[in-house]
């Protein structure tokens, strides 16, 4: 309604007080920097960094760190599993960094866009297809756009061109999959009553790591035999 300030009274109309446009913007400014932080793993600071000392800022951003330090193991399970793939064709540990990479950063910026609708009310439960869907989209674009230039990477660093199609099609299918998980994590955190900011992000890295390197070395048992 584009009021600077509202009256607060009592149940006789009495004026108890007034909240004015700067009290909202100081709540707003509050709560944003909180899902900042969530976002990051970290739990709200609730004071000025400086004021911090580094054993707080430490006990903040720990827990996230120790929980994904251990699921973590699940990556290196994966590629103790596919040890022999490895041994077979060398030049696929070449591009694990890269898959990893990409996947990370596109479900990092597909987490951030979608909890920041649910903030805004942009999105709500009743929105998770329509949302699967528009993000599963987006992504083929992006992944088709990222594989051309990784089939091209491949072919300049002169590996066989099945492995570069391979490759190629893995970054294709970890973007697409990425852009899910990053829209699955936020709607389901919400439906178990989490702060989507906070139950999101942390846990993308090891799922799109973890899954990821299963998506690559599939492809790669598909198109190279190994």
């Amino acid at each position: 309604y584009d009021l600077l300030a509202l009256p607060v009274v009592d149940e006789e109309n009495h004026l108890l007080g007034v909240i004015t446009v700067d009290d909202l913007v100081e709540v707003l400014e509050e709560e944003a920097t909180e899902d900042f932080q969530r976002l990051s793993g970290s739990q709200p600071l609730e004071q000025p960094y400086l004021s911090i000392s580094p054993l707080t800022m430490a006990r903040k951003r720990m827990g996230w760190l120790l929980l994904l330090f251990v699921t973590h193991t699940l990556t290196a399970s994966v590629m103790r599993y596919f040890e022999h793939a490895l041994e077979t064709v060398v030049a696929l540990s070449f591009f694990i960094p890269l898959l990893i990479g990409t996947g990370g950063n596109t479900g990092s910026q597909t987490i951030t866009i979608i909890v920041r609708a649910l903030a805004l009310r942009e999105l709500d439960l009743k929105d998770f297809l329509r949302a699967i869907w528009r993000e599963a989209i987006t992504g083929l674009i992006m992944g088709t756009g990222l594989s051309l230039i990784g089939l091209c990477l491949a072919v300049v660093l002169g590996v066989d061109i099945r492995l570069a199609i391979t490759v190629a099609v893995a970054i294709l299918s970890v973007v697409i999959w990425a852009n899910i998980v990053g829209t699955l994590l936020p709607f389901i955190s919400q439906r178990l009553g989490i702060d989507p900011a906070m139950g999101s992000a942390p846990g993308l890295d090891t799922v799109v790591d973890a899954t990821g390197l299963l998506i690559y070395f599939a492809i790669a048992h598909l198109l190279l035999g190994i």
